[in-house]
């Protein structure tokens, strides 16, 4: 189980950025005109971001030019220093973490440079962390590895231990790219985000995909076919890069001697796997794997692919593997 759960603060910690804004107009009298996923249709500007014509920023920046702003840096500290802004499930999430004995942290790029640091230092949400970490003060943004790096040494604790949760994708990228596990929040919905921290975290039990991913990369990083084996259905079909390769227990078996070294006798040396579950619903499951090994001659072999597994009676009935790539080096 990971020991520290580390936030990125807007659309994470903090209600999004949308819901904010509506308390705004409310309390100042401005106009804020548009509100991009909860109203695509009256938001051009919004249809711009979704044809990657407009970045963030800019599309901020209009929004907040709008309203009379000098920039969204100016509307957002007006969020802040105005209005409750930080989410109650978020908050929840952290005392959940904290009353566990687990490490909190912040890894932020723009909090001290809207809000200053007067105001940081006086939230409640923001204060008794084990790490805080703001690109304002370091001067490297995310996805850069500097931050991330800053925060595994504030912590003190390997990067694998730590989840990160954020709203940029790119973000999660950084954080997995050192090896955090990076969790995607959608600022629509930061339960479902919110839960899988929870199962990483050991503050509730894993799904049962989570579950099943899980026995996965236990049984494949055992590197004993017979504990792999019993993953699979009796009538279990394999397609490997779009060919079909097994049907049924037999030709499975066979197709993990043949092509995948497993149940040869021969064991990698230093060999690492990790299965990430990435999606799942009704009885298919989605999972990214990436594993590493070295050879007696000292060559690397690394190898990742994406798989879809669909299931019957919890056990692997037919199995997807795209996309397969190894190298060496």
């Amino acid at each position: 189980m990971a020991k520290a759960l580390l936030f990125d603060v807007g659309d994470v910690l903090m209600l999004n950025s949308w819901e904010v804004l509506d308390q705004l107009e409310k309390v100042t009298g401005k106009t804020i005109i548009g509100r991009g996923p909860y109203d695509p249709d009256g938001d051009p500007d919004w249809q711009a971001v979704l044809r990657g014509e407009l970045a963030p920023y800019p599309y901020w920046h209009r929004k907040a030019h709008a309203a009379g702003y000098a920039d969204c840096f100016a509307m957002f500290k007006d969020c802040a220093v105005m209005l409750p802004i930080f989410a109650d499930d978020a908050v929840a999430l952290l005392a959940e973490a904290r009353a566990a004995g687990l490490k909190t942290g912040i890894l932020t790029n723009d909090l001290v440079r809207i809000s200053g640091p007067d105001w940081a230092s006086n939230q409640p949400a923001l204060l008794g962390h084990d790490c805080f970490v703001d690109a304002t003060i370091i001067g490297f943004r995310k996805p850069a590895p500097e931050g991330y790096l800053q925060a595994i040494a504030e912590l003190g604790l390997p990067a694998e231990d730590i989840v990160f949760l954020d709203d940029t994708p790119e973000c999660i990228e950084g954080a997995r790219a050192v090896g955090m596990i990076g969790v995607h929040i959608d600022p629509l919905n930061r339960q479902l985000g919110f839960d899988r921290a929870r199962e990483f975290l050991g503050l509730i039990a894993p799904s049962e995909p989570q579950r099943l991913v899980t026995m996965a990369e236990q049984a494949y990083g055992s590197q004993d076919l017979d504990q792999i084996m019993p993953l699979f259905h009796p009538q279990i079909v394999i397609y490997w890069n779009g060919q079909k390769v097994a049907s049924g227990l037999a030709q499975a078996k066979q197709f993990h001697i043949d092509k995948l070294g497993f149940g040869t006798g021969a064991k990698r040396l230093d060999y690492r796997l990790t299965k990430t579950l990435r999606a799942a619903q009704g009885d298919t499951i989605c999972v990214e794997w990436e594993s590493s090994s070295r050879r007696e001659d000292g060559t690397k072999v690394t190898s990742k692919a994406g798989e879809f597994w669909t299931m019957r009676y919890g056990l692997l009935i037919e199995w997807h593997a795209y996309n397969v790539r190894t190298e060496t080096a």
